[in-house]
């Protein structure tokens, strides 16, 4: 079969000598040495990792969902507490939203908390806590794309199921030399394609856990190791020089700019915080009342009408309140947007509370307290500013 035409920018010039006359993934030679030179690398050069200490389908599970858009150095400690908190897919199945989100804290991307609660009790509920095996029960589940399917099925199971994630996506485009923008359709096809081809039907799980580790460790985004990389001879990129401009990757679009104010809300020695209603962004998290100011609005927090801070409050939670001066700025990034979170001091001047445009629920709660409720990224660290600073808050709030 003969070479498929590349982009012109990604021509190399025609005569290099290390150019090849296939498709690589079409030439069952080169698959069983991409096969053998991969694997012989990894017995040697893998990571130690706790999701790899067994097969535990429950264990790659959360590994996995941990693991998306998040990098290993990151997970590692959660997972480890994540399963002492959580140790069997029964015990995840049957605890408490409130304590899943609490254990996920930091990771961000909460969806994929509730999505893994949500796998687990299918499990439990549909499979009497056993985990399938079959690829279609497997993708059935809760949040279980093709990816993690993939890994669930090769690592636990050791199924010839393929992977395609962010590394394993790079190491192929660069080993096919593929130059078109990795996110289309196109490209996803045709690199689904490459990994069915490549993984073998026995030891499917150690190969694809050699392919991750390869792009994780050697075949990195920016200046590939390709001096140390075990399959360089056989990288249709390097042979044609151009292992430094793949992937192609579509470019990244500049955050958009979002302002936020909230009032940290003190009466009789308590502070006010909000539970935002299930479904959306942050369901059923905690948060002090916020209000949008302006741009776009990632979190649904937009009223009715523009309105200060003091009758945003009032109008979130039924609470009159005194707005006082800011004390505190956070900027976070949330989807595609980066926020400014402005927060002011306020007093409370009525006690009673009832939940608001999209709230389930409103309390006071002592400033001790704050550590049991899970919080996104800027309502953990206004949270630790707030117990830090009680007393000044607090002397400072009664006189506003």
């Amino acid at each position: 079969m003969g070479r498929k035409k590349t982009n012109e920018r990604l021509q190399p010039p025609s005569n290099h000598p290390g150019d090849f006359e296939i498709d690589p993934d079409l030439d069952q030679e080169w698959i069983a040495r991409v096969r053998q030179k991969l694997v012989a690398w990894y017995a040697s050069a893998q990571r130690v990792l706790p999701w790899r200490a067994d097969r535990d389908p429950y264990r790659v599970l959360v590994s996995e969902m941990m693991l998306v858009q998040t990098t290993v150095t990151a997970v590692v400690p959660y997972f480890e507490r994540f399963l002492t908190r959580f140790p069997t897919i029964e015990a995840l199945a049957a605890a408490d939203e409130r304590d899943v989100l609490k254990a996920w804290e930091g990771l961000g991307y909460y969806r994929r908390a509730r999505q893994l609660q949500a796998a687990a009790r299918a499990v439990v509920d549909l499979h009497g806590g056993r985990f399938p095996e079959d690829p279609d029960a497997v993708r059935a589940l809760p949040g279980v794309g093709r990816y993690i399917a993939g890994a669930i099925l090769s690592f636990a199971f050791d199924k010839a199921a393929p992977i395609v994630e962010a590394n394993t996506q790079r190491v192929l485009s660069r080993w096919l030399a593929w130059p078109d923008d990795l996110k289309t359709t196109r490209s996803q096809g045709r690199l689904w394609q490459a990994a069915e081809r490549l993984v073998p039907t026995q030891g499917a799980g150690t190969f694809n856990q050699a392919f991750m580790e390869l792009g994780a460790l050697v075949c990195t985004p920016r200046a590939p190791m390709c001096l140390v990389c075990p399959v360089a001879t056989e990288c249709l990129a390097r042979a044609r020089g151009l292992q430094d401009r793949l992937p192609v990757m579509p470019p990244k679009l500049a955050p958009l700019a979002v302002t936020e104010a909230c009032a940290l809300v003190v009466r009789e020695k308590r502070i006010l915080i909000v539970q935002r209603e299930p479904g959306g962004l942050w369901a059923n998290f905690w948060e002090f009342p916020t209000i949008h100011l302006s741009g776009a609005d990632p979190g649904g927090r937009t009223l009715d009408r523009p309105v200060e801070l003091a009758e945003g409050v009032e109008i979130l939670t039924g609470v009159k309140v005194a707005v006082g001066s800011m004390v505190r700025t956070v900027r976070y990034s949330v989807t595609k947007h980066r926020v400014q979170l402005d927060a002011f001091r306020a007093q409370g001047l009525s006690q009673g509370s009832t939940p608001g445009p999209r709230l389930a629920d409103v309390r006071w709660v002592r400033p001790e307290e704050l550590a049991e409720y899970p919080f996104g990224s800027a309502g953990r660290q206004l949270s630790r500013w707030t117990t830090q600073h009680w007393e000044q808050l607090l002397r400072n709030g009664e006189g506003s």
